[in-house]
């Protein structure tokens, strides 16, 4: 987790991990401490899903959308079968364009509780 608790967390719910970033969020922190959190739960944890929500306010850069890329050929690499995108429209469908990786589906939703419902295939 960062430093600044308010930027960004991930919390693992069953085989789902969740990965919240603020609206504080300093985006350099995508390819830094977010991704190697996320690299590491990937090899220690049995993950099947992915529940992104996003609420960072800045644009994202070509950096951050190049670290998006990268987690969807690593999810599928680790057997990760699902993505869920929680956030406004435009991250959501630039993270969902980003994450377009052969063998993981992925879905953007409104709602938190609705995208962790999918994601868990409930």
């Amino acid at each position: 987790m960062s430093d600044s608790a308010a930027a960004w967390d991930v919390e693992q719910t069953g085989d789902v991990l969740v990965f919240e970033f603020g609206a504080d969020m300093d985006i350099s922190a995508f390819g830094e401490e977010a991704w190697a959190t996320y690299t590491d739960m990937l090899e220690r944890e049995a993950v099947d899903a992915v529940v992104t929500v996003v609420e960072t306010e800045d644009p994202f850069d070509a950096a951050t959308f190049d670290v998006w890329d990268r987690s969807g050929d690593r999810a599928v690499e680790a057997g990760v079968e699902r993505w869920a995108v929680v956030g406004d429209r435009l991250k959501r469908m630039s993270t969902r364009s980003k994450l377009d990786t052969p063998g993981l589906e992925v879905e953007g939703f409104d709602d938190r509780g609705e995208a962790l419902r999918w994601a868990r295939g409930d």
